[in-house]
């Protein structure tokens, strides 16, 4: 994987650099200026870390974000990812399974963000990293976008900058915390863990597990932050907790061993939020800057590449920001409001363990629901875009 770090004769000194700038090279701003550039409109991205990272996020990509990906000319089976047929449920000693109404593939965001910041790059987009927006405004038509060294101009940009918020384009903050840990599993284990994506439930939130690339398993969880003062925030205390919780936990990661000393972590997730307000009509929120599905629904990779492939979209055709929003909520909301209804159902014990139940007598209504959560419309995006190609 190529690693570039910034030299100082890389780093833009001010001016015009672009038609269009992505705030942020995650899967949405590396959509936003892959779709433009490969339609010859100049693009650049405006990236704050220095090199490839890891990101608290699940690393499931369900057939829409595989759709998407290879819309954008990625070739998904050549990243070496897991393959994912079915979906294991487990609350206490209560499990259920079924199989996916599609077949899924487990890859780091740490190998994808930079697979799609590749792809741009090749396409013709310039990629500045360890460049932080401290500040991005509409002014007189244009985008002014302002580093921490300079200040910038261009005819739209892409608040992309994930988790993160922009001074001043803030999201709401929610109790939420954010965790994410990679696993060296035990040969003993490698069998139940292959093929299947594992979500446990336990008091104060969830978590979910899954194999990628390298033999690795990935592990992503929430947990409320007044459970996060009891458990604790260290591997050692968050990990026997969740062996108090379930049994199916310790039996999955019996004999693994962490890849890292401590788990990533991220605060304030607030699932459900769509921003409905517009920030200026040149200026597309996309990712999670615009809206934000619970994690265990597996969508929020196809939504960020759908958003980001969308406001391209938008601004090739000269849609402005405020329709591109109301269009792709719009679209949004049956998803987002089905997956909320069962995160409400998860996070009760009772009900989380009824919905187990009857999981396990009638497998057909899990596919039924993880069909349900899926992002829509997706045929038309792809077909439209397709269209101008």
């Amino acid at each position: 994987m190529r690693h570039n770090e910034p030299k100082s004769d890389d780093v833009p000194i001010g001016g015009t650099t672009a038609d269009a700038i992505a705030v942020g090279g995650g899967l949405a701003g590396s959509a936003f200026a892959l779709e433009l550039a490969r339609h010859g409109v100049s693009a650049t991205i405006f990236e704050r870390t220095r090199g490839p990272h890891h990101k608290v996020c699940g690393e499931f990509l369900s057939d829409r974000a595989q759709a998407l990906l290879h819309y954008l000319g990625i070739d998904v089976a050549a990243l070496g990812g897991s393959s994912v047929e079915a979906l294991s449920l487990a609350s206490g000693a209560t499990r259920a399974s079924a199989q996916l109404p599609f077949a899924a593939v487990g890859i780091s965001r740490l190998l994808l963000d930079e697979t799609l910041q590749q792809a741009a790059e090749r396409a013709g987009a310039k990629i500045y990293r360890a460049t932080s927006v401290e500040r991005l405004e509409a002014c007189g038509g244009r985008v002014r976008v302002k580093t921490a060294g300079a200040a910038f101009e261009c005819r739209a940009a892409a608040l992309a900058s994930g988790k993160h918020n922009i001074r001043g384009l803030p999201r709401p903050d929610a109790p939420m915390v954010g965790f994410k840990m990679h696993l060296r599993p035990a040969e003993a284990t490698r069998a139940s863990l292959m093929g299947v994506v594992h979500l446990i439930a336990f008091t104060g939130g969830y978590l979910g597990l899954c194999m990628i690339e390298n033999g690795t398993l990935s592990m992503a969880w929430i947990v409320s932050s007044d459970a996060l003062q009891s458990i604790g925030t260290s591997w050692a205390a968050q990990s026997a907790y969740f062996t108090r919780q379930s049994p199916f936990f310790e039996e999955l990661t019996k004999g693994a061993t962490p890849d890292w000393e401590k788990p990533l972590a991220v605060s304030g997730l607030p699932y459900g939020f769509m921003r409905s307000a517009t920030i200026a009509e040149t200026i597309y929120p996309v990712g999670d800057q615009l809206a934000v599905i619970p994690s265990f629904s597996g969508d929020g990779t196809a939504l960020a590449l759908a958003s980001g492939i969308a406001a391209a979209q938008a601004v090739l055709k000269g849609e402005s920001a405020s329709r591109f929003q109301r269009r792709m909520l719009a679209g949004y909301t049956p998803q987002f409001r089905r997956a909320l209804i069962l995160d409400r159902v998860i996070a009760d014990a009772r009900l989380r363990r009824a919905g187990i139940v009857g999981a396990r007598l009638f497998p057909s209504i899990v596919t039924m629901l993880v069909s349900a959560t899926r992002l829509s419309g997706l045929d038309s995006l792809i077909t439209s875009a397709d269209a101008r190609t």
